[in-house]
């Protein structure tokens, strides 16, 4: 029984597996994928388009008169020529059989098959070697130059990088590298080295005659190819290099310590060619520049050596018959120290030697002497005794106001004075009074800087006025009548101060002159129509507030200074300081808190210039108007929300 019940189980199972195969068979058959398997075996068998043994209906193709062959990749072709691997210039071609699988149309009549083989040129789409070209863009009016940024600039940059000028990063930011390269690009090119990106400059950069950063052609590296820039001939050098970079001297411009900007980067670029210099140029105006300045002056006759970059210094600076020198005398924006060598060395051990901190040889070579008297330098002058001269050790020593070892001002570093000298002029300065002072205010009143009472108190006015004067005639800005000022005052070169007070209502030319840099400046936004109207005043009360001085309205010889001078703060710049004012403060300041608040409602009684108890309050009601803590307390947080266009009204 039990054999038999396995039979009978086995027979079962075959059953099932026949069936199975048989659905199976049934299924590729209705399907149209099942070929039997002796017309696979047969070679015999005419298995091309159009013959009645496939198991479905075919169509012959129609012939062309010039068949296109469709180029596949890594595909065998029937003339055994792999199109995928095909490289270079060769194009393969595939011979193709016609008379196979021609046979009737549709229609019933049979087509003419080609009397011969056709030959068919493959056309591969392999790149070519040499890229897109960088995309020139049209020059328009808008320049682009340091803090400009986006796809204009990433352009430039671009550009600039395949001339070989920018190794930086392709980021549409326009920084001290991109402008950089700008000015060697222009100066390699004969344009005026300012480092704007302008008409003439974007011109010339993407012409086909743009002289790239060296003669030879530079070439790319990759599989796609390289890019090659034809090289133009520079010009023969003259003697004397073109000036680096001219600014506009068409206004005048006087360059100082504490100047800081463009003008002051041009300056120092200059100097650095002529040899004055060394290091890279870092746009702040501080000793080194001073010192170089100075000594430039010197051996250039017609200048007073006082430091000062003055209309008269520029432009001889910028000429074709510059002063060169072979050694520099100063150095920025780099740090000497134990082991360095070279000139900039060598003019810090002159410097050292001459303020009397150096026994040892002037040899461009930093060693333990010149060590030790850079600490003791640094000791005398209040700096960080490390013994490194990094920029602030090299600006204190290369300043007027050095410190020498015997504890006495350097007055300068040319070594040299013109009228009253040091010993027998008194410095005077904010606080002192007597007929010294007298003296100093009528002759300010003479040459139009003062207008106050002439009572020997040395006051805020008296500062404001020296101030003024010291700017107009090229000196150091800082308010005390020092020797170099008095002499100049008293002596008969001074620069009387041609500047008439404009205030509302007044037109002419010189309200135009003003709307032009107000406008430059970023204060002003109305019509340029020489109207001295709402908008002109409150363009003059903004740059007054962030220039720290008198706020008025009216452009009065104090405004007009700062206005035309290359320190005006422009409306953009984040670099305001405001002085904490609190209750019992006075002075001016407090007269333009008060008259600000009353402006915005705060207050209604007229400004006394006392920061009494009503001030307090209104402080305290504006500050909780406009988010701020309310402590009476007018800080530079307060102020600054106190002079900005986003100040809440009182309601």
């Amino acid at each position: 029984m039990e054999g038999k019940g396995f039979l009978v189980m086995k027979t079962k199972r075959a059953a099932k597996g026949l069936a199975l195969a048989l659905l199976l068979g049934l299924c590729l058959w209705m399907t149209g994928c099942y070929i039997p398997p002796d017309q696979i075996t047969d070679d015999t068998q005419d298995l091309t388009v159009g013959s009645s043994n496939l198991p479905f209906q075919t169509l012959a193709p129609t012939a062309t008169a010039s068949p296109t062959a469709t180029p596949a990749q890594n595909t065998q072709s029937t003339a055994g020529v792999n199109v995928g691997d095909v490289t270079g210039s060769a194009q393969p071609t595939v011979t193709v059989d016609w008379n196979a699988g021609w046979g009737p149309t549709d229609s019933g009549a049979a087509t003419t098959p080609p009397s011969s083989n056709a030959t068919v040129a493959v056309v591969t789409s392999a790149p070519t070697n040499t890229p897109k070209p960088t995309a020139t863009p049209t020059p328009t009016s808008s320049s682009l130059r340091n803090g400009s940024t986006g796809t204009a600039v990433k352009t430039l940059q671009q550009r600039l990088k395949e001339l070989g000028y920018y190794s930086g990063s392709v980021d549409g930011k326009f920084g001290d590298g991109t402008e950089q390269a700008v000015i060697a690009f222009q100066r390699t090119n004969g344009l005026d080295a300012d480092g704007v990106a302008g008409t003439r400059t974007i011109t010339k950069l993407y012409s086909d005659n743009a002289v790239p950063a060296s003669s030879s052609s530079s070439s790319g590296s990759g599989s796609t190819g390289s890019n090659t820039v034809t090289a133009t001939p520079k010009p023969n050098a003259t003697a004397t290099p073109r000036p680096t970079a001219t600014p506009d001297l068409s206004k005048d411009i006087y360059l100082q310590q504490g100047s800081t900007g463009k003008n002051v980067r041009t300056l120092q670029n200059r100097l650095i060619e002529l040899g004055w210099m060394d290091g890279t140029a870092d746009g702040t105006f501080g000793g080194a520049t001073e010192a170089a300045v100075i000594a430039f002056q010197k051996k250039t006759s017609g200048l007073w050596d006082d430091g000062v970059a003055g209309p008269d210094t520029l432009k001889a600076l910028y000429s074709d018959s510059a002063a060169k020198s072979s050694s520099p005398v100063s150095s920025i924006g780099e740090t000497l120290e134990n082991g360095s060598e070279g000139d900039a060395v060598r003019a810090l051990q002159k410097r050292l030697k001459k303020l009397g901190y150096l026994n040892g040889s002037v040899d461009g070579s930093f060693g333990p002497s010149t060590l030790s008297a850079v600490i003791a330098f640094q000791e005398k002058n209040g700096l960080t005794a490390d013994g490194k001269a990094g920029t602030a050790t090299l600006n204190a020593l290369y300043s007027s106001s050095a410190i020498s070892a015997s504890g006495s001002s350097s007055g300068g570093s040319s070594g040299s004075s013109s009228g009253n000298s040091s010993t027998t002029t008194v410095t005077l300065q904010e606080g002192d009074t007597g007929e010294a002072v007298k003296k100093l205010q009528q002759q300010l009143k003479t040459l139009g800087y003062y207008s106050g009472s002439v009572d020997g108190t040395y006051g805020s006015g008296t500062v404001a006025a020296v101030e003024n004067f010291q700017r107009v005639n090229n000196l150091k800005v800082d308010g005390k009548a020092g020797p170099a000022t008095q002499s100049k005052l008293y002596g008969t070169s001074a620069a009387a101060n041609t500047y008439t007070t404009l205030r509302e209502y007044d037109e002419g030319s010189s309200v135009t002159e003003l709307q032009y840099a107000l406008y430059e400046l970023g204060y002003f936004d109305g019509p340029i129509d020489g109207v001295y109207g709402a908008t002109t005043k409150d363009a003059v009360r903004a740059f007054q507030i962030n220039n720290n001085l008198k706020v008025d309205g009216i452009a009065g010889s104090s405004t007009l200074q700062v206005v035309y001078s290359s320190t005006a703060v422009s409306a953009t710049a984040d670099n305001t300081e405001f002085t904490t004012l609190r209750a019992g403060d006075k002075g001016d300041k407090v007269v333009q808190l008060q008259d600000q608040l009353s402006k915005l409602g705060y207050m209604v009684t007229t400004a006394t210039g006392v920061y009494d108890d009503l001030t307090v309050s209104a402080v305290a009601v504006f500050q909780s108007r406009n988010g701020l803590t309310s402590d009476g307390v007018a800080g530079p947080d307060t102020q600054r929300v106190l002079y900005s266009d986003n100040a809440v009204k009182y309601q």
